[in-house]
């Protein structure tokens, strides 16, 4: 599944932004070559850890810890007494240095050099837990896998148990293999026979050990010492190959508390066909066990169906998304586990099925347990397949795509919705580059704005300026001029601006009778576009502020609202929030009649909405970021162009902004019917110009690469907006929401900054670099939030003073990354993992000054650095720490009225 081999996928997890030094960039999807999301890899990760945790651990051996995904986290818990791990040579070397320097670490772990089927020296009967993980594929055949249990096994403890991790399922290498030849563009159109013969040659030549999950119950057929047998596929609300074809086994030696296999049976389609039904059957009957059989895996549907249509000719064999025939398995666990139950899922009667096993836990003893999946009695020889030993051809046809080298395209690692990553081309620098401030004896400066363009000196990639709008257009007065304008001209399916409005103001009125308003916020988990629109609009009319969610996320950080929308899969994934109203949407009710015109006025607000007011706010790794509406009001300066919701699922803050932004300048918002398949480029690229739309929101970040690459090549016009994601440079979603783009792809021009948005490569005296040079990297314009709600001090240790003012000459601030990037000779923009070498953020020695605008906002600045007009000191030179005191100081802050 991963052809750059196991080393590198270890490695990859190891290094999850956000957990350590920073690392390769990832394993590569089989699909498109492309990193996955990290994201996802920390889901399947702590999804992993989570398994392991319900075992035994007091004493813990890892056979092939590569460079450290699991042992750190393993062995930092309490219950973990003693933990010994083997690797290779340079894995033990690594892991060894990371070992020594952590006292916890040192005091518990042990390494050894040696392969997975050494075990001479190791003591007998001495583990609780002994842990295989995403190294069993790497095996040369079932033979050795074989061999290697056999010689694990005497190892264990009385009870213990053998975690066998990261395998990948037999049963579905022709769905698996179809899938990844249809992501090739043109494939579902090309010849059906070729394809199948493919697929057929691909599925011969897998070079990694496949196991069919029936393999584990033969096995302990033949092994006495097994006693129990366990097997699951993977949790996690992410669908991609990890989770679509992985799951894992648990041999263990204890009798089995329970054996399921014979579990009372609710088949789906029957009296379960929904989270709903399946939660009223919980609590109506309230089952100590119950498997929920024959549940359609969402996962793996549509290549499964793509699969089947293969040997139908008159079916067409895309990858277009199919009508789900349930939901997903993270989504039926969790409405099970909210009503209290421990859900295992599993593998079904069929490739294409799961089951899912319940227990109640104070009806059934904690312990292990066996027969979670219902093995077919099979012969072990025939559940793994002969890993291939030779190299593919090189040719069209070689197979899979293979890891690409670094930089070579765009690296995407983030969620739905933003730019092209890694790699972004500009025009070639102009001749006169921008001047840049210099210090003098009073370290001010007289400030130079920037020029316009893509290209506006060597340090600065800039769209056109464009006029403030009035500090009085707020998004609310925006769209309500937009109504005015052009009442009947439809926003969305279905949908006019007139409906939008009057719907939008029902809700608004509805809110308000729950205490939403200006100094609140309000939650939406709401997937469809239309009713996140009226939702969004609806928020915006109160004053409040936006907090949209995905509820299958960890919202633990997340601000405090007055009220939650949801849908009706929302509301069975979050938990009750004290003090707050919930509202859910019923999707089979159907929209509320607009029933006249009530339109919202300050009089029917908490209190009137201030300019400083928040529009969102977004929860992030430093804090709930509070997000203005200086973005919206930007949009609605330009001429208005039809956009495209290509957003799945949930949508985040950069797709509220963007359907804002669109709406209050008169555009039309586009939802792709299921006759598109969003994944694939070109048939994406076909509908957008069959519809006009040059504007794209959401999207899977792949596919918003190829996206841009396409119209680039094609002479198509083209904007995808976002932010920043940590770790993968330019991103094509999600990312910070600190400071956010939107780069255009205009007709014969290289990709571009809308109008008022801008990134400066700035030295160690924050002056533009030459071309070539590597600089610290900043966001400015349009794109910078407010700041961290309830921070100011964090608010000044990254917004810092923009050097180049805003817009009408008045102070404004810019984000830093602290990130170097590089403007190369051909006028791309490429952003490294790491600071700038000079970046005096990351100086030890270096010294600072406080400075604060009339504005009241407060900010660290190098004190080598000339003072950008319209800003002053409010304490001296002095050492970081002391600076950052003064930074940190109380001040009154209306954003705490959020919390």
């Amino acid at each position: 599944m991963f052809d750059s081999g196991l080393n590198e996928q270890q490695d990859a997890l190891a290094a999850v932004p956000g957990d350590g030094p920073a690392g390769p960039t990832g394993p590569v999807s089989s699909y498109d070559a492309l990193p996955i999301p990290p994201a996802h890899l920390r889901e399947w990760r702590d999804a992993t850890l989570g398994r392991i945790r319900g075992l035994p651990r007091r004493r813990v051996l890892e056979i092939g810890a590569g460079t450290g995904t699991l042992l750190p986290r393993l062995a930092r818990d309490a219950e973990v007494g003693e933990y010994s791990a083997t690797g290779s040579a340079a894995a033990v070397a690594a892991l060894t240095a990371r070992v020594e320097a952590d006292p916890v670490l040192r005091e518990k772990v042990r390494l050894e050099c040696r392969g997975a089927e050494d075990t001479h020296g190791l003591p007998a009967g001495h583990f609780d837990t002994i842990v295989v993980d995403s190294v069993v594929p790497s095996f040369p055949g079932l033979a050795h896998l074989r061999a290697v249990v056999e010689r694990l096994l005497p190892l264990l403890a009385p009870g213990g148990s053998l975690f066998l991790g990261g395998l990948r399922n037999l049963d579905l290498a022709h769905c698996f293999r179809t899938g990844t030849a249809l992501a090739r563009p043109g494939a579902a159109r090309g010849d059906r026979e070729a394809l199948c013969r493919r697929i057929d040659r691909e599925v011969a030549e897998e070079r990694e050990l496949l196991l069919s999950p029936a393999l584990f119950d033969a096995l302990a057929r033949d092994l006495p010492a097994v006693r129990a047998v366990d097997v699951r596929v993977q949790r996690g609300v992410q669908h991609n190959e990890l989770t679509r074809y992985r799951y894992d086994a648990v041999l263990s030696t204890a009798d089995p508390a329970a054996d399921l296999a014979a579990a009372p049976r609710a088949r789906w389609g029957e009296e379960i066909t929904s989270a709903a039904t399946l939660a009223g059957h919980l609590r109506a009957r309230r089952p100590a066990v119950l498997r929920l059989a024959a549940v359609p895996n969402r996962r793996v549907h549509d290549e499964y169906a793509a699969m089947q249509s293969l040997f139908n000719p008159l079916e067409s064999i895309d990858l277009a998304p199919q009508d789900a025939p349930a939901p997903a398995p993270e989504v039926l666990c969790r409405a099970a586990e909210r009503l209290g139950y421990r859900a295992l899922p599993t593998w079904g009667e069929r490739p294409d099925l799961l089951d899912i096993v319940l227990l109640d836990p104070g009806q059934v003893p904690a312990g292990p347990l066996t027969g979670v999946y219902a093995a077919p009695v099979v012969e072990a020889a025939g559940c793994a397949n002969t890993p291939a030993t030779d190299h593919r051809p090189a040719g069209p046809d070689a197979g899979p795509p293979v890891r690409l080298p670094k930089g070579a395209a765009p690296s995407a690692r983030t969620a739905p919705g933003t730019l092209p990553s890694h790699t972004v081309r500009a025009a070639a620098p102009a001749p006169h580059a921008l001047s840049a401030p210099t210090a003098t004896a009073g370290r001010s400066a007289t400030r130079t704005r920037p020029a316009t363009g893509i290209w506006a000196g060597a340090g600065i990639w800039a769209g056109a300026e464009t006029d403030a709008p009035p500090s009085e257009a707020n998004v609310a007065s925006l769209f309500a001029a937009q109504v005015a304008r052009a009442p009947q001209a439809p926003a969305l399916p279905g949908l006019a601006y007139a409906e939008l409005d009057a719907r939008s103001d029902l809700l608004a009125h509805a809110l308000l009778e729950h205490r939403a308003g200006p100094g609140t916020c309000v939650l939406t988990a709401l997937s469809s576009p239309a009713g996140f629109a009226v939702a969004a609009l609806a928020v915006v009319k109160t004053g409040a502020a936006l907090l949209p969610v995905d509820p299958a996320l960890d919202l633990a950080e997340a601000p405090h609202p007055a009220v939650l929308l949801l849908d009706e899969t929302a509301d069975l994934l979050l938990p009750a929030v004290p003090g707050a109203a919930r509202l859910v949407r019923d999707a089979a009710a159907g929209p509320l009649p607009p029933a006249g015109h009530w339109p919202v006025t300050d009089a029917d607000r908490l209190r009137p909405p201030c300019p400083g007011d928040p529009l969102l706010v977004v929860p992030g790794e430093d804090g709930t970021v509070a997000v203005g509406g200086e973005a919206v009001a930007a949009a609605a300066r330009a001429a208005p162009a039809d956009t495209a919701w290509l957003v799945r699922g949930y949508p985040d803050g950069d797709a509220a902004i963007g359907l804002l932004s669109a709406l209050v300048c008169g555009a039309r918002v586009h939802v792709p019917d299921g006759s598109v398949s969003r994944d694939v480029p070109h048939e994406v690229l076909g509908w957008l110009r069959r519809r006009g739309a040059r504007m794209v929101l959401g999207g899977a970040d792949d596919v918003l690469g190829a996206l841009l690459a396409l119209a680039r090549a094609e002479g198509a016009g083209l904007s995808v907006s976002g932010g920043w994601a940590e770790g993968a440079g330019l991103s094509v979603s999600g990312g910070w929401a600190e400071g956010r783009l939107v780069v255009e792809q205009m007709p014969g021009s290289p990709p571009r900054p809308a109008p008022g948005y801008r990134a400066y490569l700035l030295d160690a005296l924050l002056r533009p670099v030459g071309p070539g040079e590597t600089g610290s990297l900043y966001i400015a314009g349009a794109g910078v939030a407010q700041g961290y709600a309830g921070g100011p001090g964090s608010d000044g240790e990254r917004f810092l003073p923009d050097p180049f003012g805003g817009p009408g000459g008045g102070t404004a601030r810019m984000w830093r990354t602290g990130r170097a990037a590089r403007l190369d000779e051909d006028g791309s923009l490429r952003v490294l993992d790491a600071p700038a070498h000079d970046d005096p953020f990351t100086d030890e020695h270096a010294t600072f000054v406080v400075l604060a605008d009339t504005a009241g906002r407060r900010a660290l600045w190098p004190a080598t650095a000339a003072i950008p007009e319209g800003w002053y000191e409010t304490h001296g030179e002095d050492a970081c720490a002391p600076c950052l005191d003064h930074l940190h100081s109380p001040l009154d802050d209306d954003l705490d009225d959020l919390f």
